[in-house]
């Protein structure tokens, strides 16, 4: 009798989230939290198109859940730039909510999804399972990129479930490798779009990856919330300035795709676009001139 109830309530608030976020287009996110946990559901047509399981001890997958999308902001960019031929590495990749939003995208190309978190990563896998025509398409990747190959520790975050990041003394082991270790290894010969959501091991990720950009010079996607670069040793500003003399430009995410500020006022994700993908974000290429002569 609890679970009926439960069940009844859940899919009350559901819908008044739903109505909340179809008036304002505001993803269900705080909603997401306060969600009874523990139960589980089958979302069928997720992006239109995939099976996605949800249990909602996760506050991601109760997202999904109460209203059918997760992260607002990133799917419609990744919308918007990510193209059918397109070779995607989804850094961080927790259960496949954008994983799958780029395969919603990629009808020839290929997703790579890095997730080190075992308990995760096995509800990314179930989520790409669950969906036969992903089989060729995506390839779950069991590491965590950062400097070059180590081993660090995953840690998963109690108060956010299916939120974890690397230590250097507690957690569960996990296998890393540098981007461009892992580039050779796999003899990648394409990469076009990349995410990157590592809870502040983004610049270790961008550095290990330096002779990859500068083969490829994928568009970058990459979160920039400063409460995650309080205790690393680089900050925000030393990503920016890494990219910018790769050749990057450094804008928000949301059109009309702004310059960042490097001084601070970040924007919780920040985008790297290279001058041969201006044309995916409608930049005029004398703008990277431009930021070049102001950061470089």
């Amino acid at each position: 009798m609890k679970q009926f109830w439960l069940f009844i309530v859940s899919n009350i608030y559901r819908f008044i989230v739903k109505i909340i976020f179809w008036l304002t287009g505001r993803g269900a996110g705080k909603f997401a939290t306060i969600l009874p946990k523990s139960q589980t559901y089958l979302v069928k047509n997720y992006c239109g198109l995939y099976n996605f399981y949800v249990d909602t001890t996760y506050p991601i997958e109760s997202s999904i859940w109460l209203c059918g999308i997760y992260d607002m902001v990133t799917t419609k960019f990744l919308r918007k730039v990510v193209r059918p031929n397109d070779v995607f590495l989804d850094v961080g990749a927790n259960c496949g909510a954008l994983t799958l939003v780029a395969a919603s995208l990629i009808t020839n190309g290929k997703i790579y999804a890095f997730e080190p978190g075992a308990a995760i990563r096995s509800r990314l896998q179930a989520n790409i399972d669950a969906n036969s025509q992903l089989k060729d398409r995506v390839k779950v990747v069991p590491l965590g990129l950062g400097l070059t190959k180590s081993e660090l520790f995953y840690h998963e975050d109690q108060n956010y479930r299916g939120n974890g990041s690397l230590h250097i003394s507690y957690g569960v082991p996990v296998e890393i490798i540098s981007l461009d270790e892992w580039v050779s290894q796999e003899n990648i010969n394409q990469i076009d779009v990349i995410k990157i959501d590592v809870e502040g091991m983004e610049y270790e990720v961008l550095l290990g990856g330096k002779v990859t950009l500068e083969r490829f010079h994928p568009l970058i996607y990459f979160e920039t919330i400063e409460l995650f670069y309080r205790e690393t040793q680089h900050k925000i500003p030393d990503i920016y300035e890494f990219l910018v003399n790769l050749g990057y430009m450094i804008v928000r995410p949301t059109s009309p795709h702004l310059e960042v500020n490097f001084s601070g006022l970040y924007p919780a994700n920040s985008v790297a676009v290279p001058a041969s993908k201006l044309d995916r974000l409608q930049i005029k290429s004398a703008s990277v001139n431009d930021n070049l002569k102001t950061h470089g």
